[in-house]
């Protein structure tokens, strides 16, 4: 915040040092751009002799970036328990289950730009120091499991839901009869394989006591994960802008410089156990007060900072992220005067 506040401190003060010029907004641009940011469109409008500000707003267009998580138990990567879990649960379902969930990652990048362009030469107005900010929701990317994966999802939801029926010594299943009576029972031998072989799910890393990160499907049978940066970041760049008209109607700009997104940004991912291999249980633990099992609260955590060691290209992908403490910014605008 006090970054923030420092930006427009400093932005109010060149906009005052202009304020006082005879041209004061003596003419606006509209102008249409192309970035690293996206697509977008701006106004620009002088104020005084040595100062321009734009406002205006990016668009990132909809692509799919491709990755994975793969599907084991409690990460322990058994190849062989997997296969005969997941052709037990692809039997019972009547579809095939698979190794892993697909999914896609989409940009959501939307924001507001409010920049300051200083020309600081009195004979040449066609070089400029500019600064400023862009706004919009932390979120900037999301990303879900592609829906060929769906009977994957659904199947291990069905799967855990079993095993901790297991665990707590409950009948597996039940129905009611004709008088409204409930009748349960049990498939002789799945209980002590579904203990022995654990929660099913996505192993994501560890977490810094050495206990392990699982993350299950949701309640929708959907597994998501969201890219979050500072809703400010501050810009800091060079421009220079040529006329393309001989009346200077028409413009071209060349932008370029650094957009901080607030430190590194975040992966989160819902829907996190918390596993410790000393334990009997995973997702379940004794409650020492009211005497029964109890379902551990699945959370909430942040990939690049909460574990490490995430694994495949999923790791691959949050190391990379880690990096994006700034994004490049490199544009080109093409502006007509309205007045």
């Amino acid at each position: 915040m006090n970054q923030v506040k420092g930006f427009l401190a400093a932005l109010g003060l060149i906009l005052s040092l202009g304020v006082s010029a005879q041209d004061y907004f003596s003419h606006m641009d509209l102008g249409v751009n192309v970035s690293t940011t996206g697509v977008g469109a701006d106004i620009a409008m002088p104020v005084g002799d040595y100062v321009r500000v734009r406002a205006g707003f990016t668009y990132m267009p909809k692509f799919n970036i491709n990755s994975n998580f793969n599907v084991d138990f409690m990460g322990e990567m058994d190849a062989d328990k997997l296969r005969r879990m997941k052709d037990m649960m692809s039997y019972f379902t009547g579809e095939p289950m698979k190794d892993n969930i697909d999914m896609k990652m989409t940009p959501t990048w939307t924001q507001f730009k409010f920049l300051v362009d200083i020309m600081p030469f009195k004979n040449n107005k066609h070089w400029n120091v500019t600064l400023g900010f862009y706004a919009g929701p932390s979120t900037i990317g999301e990303a879900i499991n592609d829906p060929s994966g769906n009977t994957t999802l659904v199947g291990i939801n069905m799967y855990n839901n079993m095993y901790m029926k297991a665990c707590m010594g409950e009948p597996m299943f039940r129905y009611e009869d004709s008088n409204g009576n409930y009748h349960s029972f049990d498939v002789q031998g799945l209980d002590g394989r579904l203990v022995d072989a654990r929660m099913m799910g996505a192993y994501m890393g560890k977490f810094p006591d050495g206990s392990r990160a699982v993350m299950v499907p949701d309640n929708n049978n959907q597994a998501k994960a969201e890219l979050s940066v500072s809703k400010i970041r501050p810009y800091l760049g060079l421009g220079y802008t040529t006329s393309l008209s001989r009346d200077h109607r028409f413009k071209m700009a060349i932008d370029a410089g650094v957009m901080f997104m607030g430190g590194s940004p975040s992966v989160y991912i819902d829907n996190v156990y918390r596993v410790d291999n000393t334990e009997p249980y995973d997702m379940i633990s004794w409650d020492n007060e009211k005497f029964e099992w109890v379902e551990q609260t699945p959370q909430r955590i942040d990939l690049t900072r909460d574990v490490t060691d995430v694994p495949g290209k999923v790791g691959d992908m949050v190391s990379t992220i880690k990096k994006f403490k700034c994004w490049p910014v490199v544009s080109i605008t093409f502006s007509h005067r309205l007045f």
